[in-house]
C-alpha cells in the first residue's frame, strides 16, 4: 500500500511537471509567431549578405533587429528563421527562469515567512554573479562620479521597496493573485512619469488604465484569499518600481561610453546597491538570525514538515529554494534584456503579458491554489488592459517620432533614434 501511494504520488509530481513544461512550450510557441510577424523584412544594409554557421552561434547571445542568411554548408538558413530562433530562445530563457524564480520563491516564503530575508535573498545572491562579469572583464563596470552615485540613491531606494513589497505579497497569499495585483505597475508609472518629468501621455492611454484597475477591483471583490497586507504590499511593490523605471530612464540617458551603464549594468548596480539597504532592514525588522536564516527560529520551525507538494523539508530543500530564488531572479532579467534587444516595444509588451498569464497559470498548477469564476473574469479583464495600454502607449509614442521627424526634414520617418535607451524590463 505504500509503495502504490508513492506511485501515485510520483505521477502526480510528474503530472504537474509535465503541465507546466507543456504550458512553457505553448508560451514560447506563441512568441516564436509573434517574432516571426516583428521580424523586419528586407536585407540589413550593415550586415553581410551571408554569415557563417560558426558566426552565428558564437554571436547567438548578442541580439539584434535583424539577422543575415546563415551558410550551413549544405543549405542556407533565411535570416529570418535564424533572427526568430534566437529571438524565440532569449524569451524562452526569459519564461524559463521567471518561473524558477515565482515557484522557488513561493517555497521559501512558504517554508519560513522570512520576506525580508527572502528579499535580500532575490538581491544578494546575484551579487557574485555581477561581480565575475566586472573582474573579468566580460561586461565592462561602471564609471560613475559622486554626483552620479547620489543620483542613483532614489532608485536603489525605490527597487529595493519593490522588490519587499512583492516579496511580502507573494508570502502573504495566492502567488497568481498577486501577480494580478501586480500587473496594476503600468497605471503607476503612467501617472509618475507625467508628475515627475512633466510629460504627460494621451487621453487615450490613461483611458486604457481603466480596464486595469476595474478589472483588478473585480478580481479582489471575488478574492477567497483576499487579504489587505498582501494588497497593500503589492501597490508598494508597483510604486516602487514604477518610480525605479522612471528615473532609471534618465540613468540610461547618461553618456553610456563613460559610464558604461547601458540596461543589464543599470539592473546589475541596483542590485548590489539594493543588496546594501535591504540589511539594516532585515537587521530591524527580522532580527540578526535572519541574515544567518540556518540559526532563526522559523528555519529549526519548518524542518521536517511537509511542503504544499508532499516533499519533506530539510536543509537542503530550504538551502535550495533561496539560493535558486536568487540565481533565478538574476537571470530571469539579463534574459530580458536580450528579449528587449531583439524586438520592438511593442513585441516586448506581449511577451511580458504572455509570461504573466503563464505564472498565474504556473501558480494554480503548481501550488493548487484556485480562481473562482469571477476572479478569472476580472484577472483576464486587467491583464487584457495592460496589453491594450502597452499597444496604445507604442501607437503614440510611434506618432510622435514620425511627428518630430516631418518637423525636422527626415527622410526616415519611421527609423527610432538608435541613442534612444530602452526603458528597463518590468518587475516580476
Amino acid at each position: 500500500q505504500q509503495t502504490l501511494r508513492s506511485m501515485v504520488t510520483s505521477s502526480l509530481r510528474f503530472g504537474k511537471s509535465a503541465r507546466v513544461a507543456l504550458l512553457l512550450l505553448v508560451g514560447i510557441s506563441l512568441l516564436a509567431s509573434t517574432a516571426a510577424i516583428d521580424a523586419p523584412g528586407g536585407k540589413p544594409s550593415s550586415k553581410p549578405k551571408k554569415q557563417t554557421l560558426g558566426n552565428y552561434a558564437k554571436l547567438f547571445l548578442r541580439p539584434s533587429k535583424s539577422e543575415a542568411d546563415i551558410d550551413a554548408y549544405a543549405f542556407v538558413i533565411p535570416g529570418k528563421i535564424g533572427w526568430a530562433a534566437k529571438t524565440s530562445f532569449y524569451f524562452g530563457l526569459w519564461y524559463f527562469f521567471n518561473i524558477f524564480y515565482n515557484v522557488a520563491n513561493k517555497k521559501a516564503l512558504n517554508a519560513l515567512n522570512l520576506p525580508w530575508m527572502q528579499s535580500l535573498a532575490c538581491v544578494g545572491v546575484g551579487t557574485p554573479y555581477i561581480g565575475l562579469l566586472w573582474l573579468l572583464g566580460i561586461q565592462a563596470a561602471p564609471k560613475l562620479t559622486s554626483t552620479q552615485f547620489n543620483a542613483l540613491a532614489p532608485s536603489i531606494a525605490c527597487h529595493s521597496a519593490g522588490n519587499v513589497g512583492g516579496n511580502i505579497a507573494f508570502g502573504s497569499g495566492a502567488l497568481g493573485f498577486a501577480h494580478v495585483l501586480k500587473s496594476m505597475e503600468p497605471a503607476f508609472t503612467a501617472i509618475f512619469s507625467g508628475v515627475i518629468t512633466g510629460k504627460w501621455k494621451s487621453l487615450y492611454e490613461y483611458a486604457a488604465l481603466l480596464p486595469i484597475m476595474g478589472g483588478v477591483a473585480y478580481a479582489s471583490a471575488s478574492e477567497l484569499n483576499f487579504n489587505m497586507l498582501q494588497f497593500v504590499s503589492a501597490m508598494v511593490s508597483n510604486v516602487g518600481f514604477s518610480l525605479r523605471s522612471v528615473w532609471s530612464k534618465e540613468i540610461m540617458s547618461w553618456d553610456r561610453s563613460v559610464t558604461k551603464m547601458d540596461g543589464p549594468n543599470t539592473f546589475r548596480v541596483l542590485q548590489v546597491g539594493s543588496t546594501l539597504l535591504t540589511i539594516p532592514f532585515v537587521l530591524a525588522v527580522e532580527g540578526w538570525r535572519a541574515l544567518f536564516p540556518w540559526t532563526h527560529p522559523n528555519w529549526k520551525a519548518a524542518i521536517g514538515k511537509l511542503d504544499h507538494a508532499g516533499q519533506m523539508i530539510t536543509p537542503a530543500y530550504l538551502w535550495s529554494q533561496i539560493i535558486l530564488s536568487g540565481l533565478a531572479f538574476q537571470l530571469y532579467y539579463e534574459a530580458s534584456y536580450l528579449a528587449l534587444d531583439a524586438v520592438t516595444p511593442i513585441t516586448y509588451s506581449v511577451g511580458n503579458n504572455i509570461k504573466r498569464i503563464v505564472i498565474v497559470i504556473t501558480s494554480v498548477i503548481v501550488f493548487g491554489q484556485k480562481m473562482n469564476t469571477q476572479s478569472i473574469i476580472g484577472s483576464g479583464i486587467a491583464l487584457g488592459g495592460v496589453f491594450a495600454y502597452s499597444m496604445i502607449s507604442d501607437y503614440f509614442a510611434n506618432q510622435a517620432k514620425i511627428a518630430a521627424s516631418a518637423k525636422s526634414g527626415g527622410k526616415t520617418l519611421r527609423k527610432p533614434a538608435a541613442a534612444t535607451p530602452p526603458p528597463p524590463p518590468p518587475p516580476v
